[in-house]
């Protein structure tokens, strides 16, 4: 008796069938799913004779094993300071500097709502895109979230206090309003 094992697997889209067994097994089982080759041509464009990977057949393969895939790498974000961007205090208008200041916001969801707060409600600058939010991270010397577009769709979706239709065009909601207005400062409750 061989105690020789060979595995096989046949991948069809996300599914796979495995085989183990010895290699007379092996040939005998491939014989009977060929007959199935239609169908998962169908399913997945694979066919036994072109999707069968022996493994343990090649030396230095571990039976089993199976190669990973290198995971998809993305370009990283970049954004520019808008030099034209006046974020200064002038009149009755707070600077960025200190209304960030003043609302201490604790985590970068608030720091979008406060930011897209001030530039629509205080700086009536009525086209808001991702480079006015990163000019005001620059602005009050805060880390910007290093995927700013997921972290502004965020925002929107678990809270609700901005909106982002477009990333051309990210307004204040009420909710956002309310929030930036009678929420921050946080304070502490007090102890009893």
């Amino acid at each position: 008796m061989e105690d020789n094992k060979t595995r096989i697997r046949i991948s069809v889209g996300n599914s796979y069938i495995e085989i183990e067994g010895t290699e007379d097994y092996i040939e005998k089982k491939l014989k009977e799913t060929e007959s199935f080759a239609p169908l998962m041509e169908k399913l997945g464009g694979a066919t036994t004779s072109s999707s069968a990977v022996i493994e343990g057949a090649k030396p230095g393969v571990e039976p089993g094993t199976v190669k990973k895939k290198k995971p998809v790498s993305r370009a990283p974000e970049s954004y520019n300071v808008l030099p034209d961007l006046d974020l200064a205090g002038k009149d009755d208008i707070p600077s960025l500097e200190d209304f960030y200041k003043d609302k201490k916001p604790s985590n970068a969801m608030e720091s979008n709502a406060v930011f897209i707060y001030y530039l629509k409600k205080l700086r009536n600058i009525s086209k808001i895109g991702i480079n006015h939010v990163y000019s005001c991270y620059k602005n009050v010397r805060a880390k910007a979230p290093k995927a700013l577009y997921q972290s502004l769709a965020d925002t929107r979706k678990t809270k609700g206090w901005i909106i982002t239709t477009s990333m051309d065009d990210i307004g204040i909601g009420i909710g956002g309003e309310n929030f930036v207005e009678h929420d921050l400062p946080k304070t502490k409750k007090s102890e009893k």
